[in-house]
């Protein structure tokens, strides 16, 4: 596509960026204290939660990258969906219903009265009494966001210069503000709202584009000889195919080491904290059933209609497209008019924003319930705190467009914070939320550990092992050696625990019978 886009695309963009301003101040006024503006004030029904949740962990690498490695190598990138749609799966399984009654229930140990925990770290402080688990696990949490961030304003730069033209600079600079600008008006709420808005589009532009390229090669049948035709090992998950001057060949059987590494993604979720706030924010817990079912569907079928664009892409363009990471858009512009460009444009930047938004709200919540109203002033009033969040939603802003502007390949940053956030915070999350003898020193270990060992890990690896693997394995390990070898567990924390286990399974008991819950409620 050309870097100035006709007018109708530019009248379809506006309008999707006003819609998504419009939700921010809306939502404005709903931000009455820290709880309102990080998880929503626990207001949101299972059919917005799961979009939202699918939105947000399928950054502009499911338009780009995803479609891209599928016309380099075919099916052999199909443990990497594999991976994603199991880990989406299992999070809502495991961890959402538990983790939104364990914070709900877990409140700050310094006050006598009742309270809730509405950031990551302060409900590792509030379930094992320790104020170090907050302010460490904070750290890590800005550490990777701040790389994350930076992959996303990357995307924005490109598409607004894809759309309006001028300079991929000016482009990431007004595509964080947008971002900026609703994130902080609106908190949670905005993000969620948003992101169904961006989930839609996502999902409706991926499938459209999809459908349309297999019926444009003849249907099915026509889709899978045309893709054959160029090597029949683009079909088979376990073939390795590259592209070597201007023809796929079949150059080794897949490395045990990537399909282990591509299912390893599937742990990330254990320990985002934008998904896990997601689950913080439910309605009630019972949502997690209707979640599991609906995220499914939403992952196979989002994931699924990006690498079909990718296979698509060597059916109908053959060898001759210049860069892997352009099937998407090329595809767009060789099958729509150019008004149509427009939706699928905004369909790639919504996949962006609802990344970035969610990032901007937990990244700034942190900064004031963790450092702030915990190591500063307390009792600092609620609206106080609200502000502070809007003010710290800028400070992470620039700081995000400054990493943006350093340069970097989006993917690769993804892949960097998204190991992050599972090794550091899997492992502790798990315990927390299922180990009656995990105590606050292990979780601590855990966060350091895992968290450093993918920062290592990535300068000394010389086999391409995703740096997920080592990173939550080390967090295990450490998490079982501090509970074991370090200081006792007070019995205070283990009677609370208990305490949350009896309430929980009472909780459950008692909603049994509304097992036929809509996943639109």
């Amino acid at each position: 596509m050309s870097n100035t886009a006709d007018p109708s695309t530019m009248v379809v963009f506006v309008v999707y960026l006003i819609a998504v301003l419009a939700i921010g101040i809306w939502a404005y006024r709903k931000n009455n204290d820290i709880g309102d503006f990080a998880i929503g004030g626990r207001r949101l029904g299972t059919f917005v939660t799961t979009v939202s949740a699918k939105a947000t962990d399928s950054s502009q690498w499911v338009f780009f990258g995803l479609p891209g490695a599928f016309y380099i190598s075919g099916m052999s990138n199909i443990w990497l969906i594999l991976g994603l749609t199991l880990g989406f799966y299992l999070s809502w399984r495991v961890l959402a219903g538990r983790l939104r009654e364990y914070s709900s229930r877990v409140g700050d140990w310094r006050r006598t009265a009742a309270g809730e925990s509405v950031t990551l770290p302060g409900f590792f402080a509030n379930r094992f009494r320790s104020n170090a688990l907050r302010s460490v696990s904070a750290v890590f949490i800005i550490i990777f966001y701040v790389i994350y961030l930076g992959s996303a304003f990357i995307a924005t730069g490109v598409i607004f210069q894809q759309i309006f033209g001028g300079s991929v600079v000016t482009g990431t600079i007004i595509g964080a503000l947008v971002v900026m600008i609703y994130s902080s008006l609106g908190g949670y709420l905005a993000s969620s709202y948003t992101d169904v808005i961006q989930g839609c589009l996502m999902f409706g532009s991926l499938l459209v584009l999809s459908v349309v390229a297999v019926v444009t090669v003849g249907g099915v049948g026509g889709f899978i000889d045309a893709v054959g035709a160029q090597n029949p090992d683009l079909w088979s998950p376990l073939a390795g195919v590259e592209q070597v001057e201007g023809s796929w060949v079949t150059t080794s059987a897949v490395p045990f080491v990537a399909i282990v590494s591509g299912l390893a993604w599937a742990v990330g979720y254990f320990g985002s904290p934008h998904i896990l706030a997601r689950f913080m924010g439910m309605k009630q817990a019972k949502s997690a059933r209707g979640g599991a079912r609906l995220g499914l569907f939403l992952s196979v079928t989002l994931l699924g209609s990006a690498g079909v664009i990718g296979l698509a892409a060597i059916a109908i363009l053959g060898p001759d497209l210049a860069d892997p990471q352009d099937a998407y858009m090329t595809l767009v512009s060789e099958l729509f008019p150019s008004w149509v460009a427009g939706i699928f444009l905004a369909g790639v930047l919504s996949a962006v924003m609802s990344t970035a938004d969610s990032q901007l709200v937990v990244a700034s919540a942190t900064l004031t319930e963790d450092f702030y109203r915990a190591f500063v002033n307390r009792d600092a009033p609620a609206k106080t705190v609200v502000w502070l969040s809007r003010i710290a939603v800028l400070a992470c802003t620039v700081v995000g467009v400054v990493v943006a502007l350093q340069g970097g390949t989006i993917l690769d940053l993804v892949a960097y914070a998204w190991a992050g956030f599972g090794a550091s915070f899997g492992p502790a999350l798990l315990a927390s939320l299922y180990s009656r003898k995990a105590t606050w020193f292990g979780v601590l270990l855990s966060i350091v550990a895992g968290g450093s060992t993918v920062i290592v890990y990535r300068m000394v690896d010389t086999i391409g092992l995703y740096e997920l693997i080592p990173g939550f394995i080390a967090g295990m390990l450490a998490l079982w050696l501090g509970s074991w070898l370090g200081p006792k567990q007070p019995k205070v924390i283990t009677a609370q625990f208990d305490a949350l286990q009896t309430d929980v399974a009472a909780a459950s008991a008692a909603s049994a019978p509304a097992n036929h819950e809509s996943t639109k409620e």
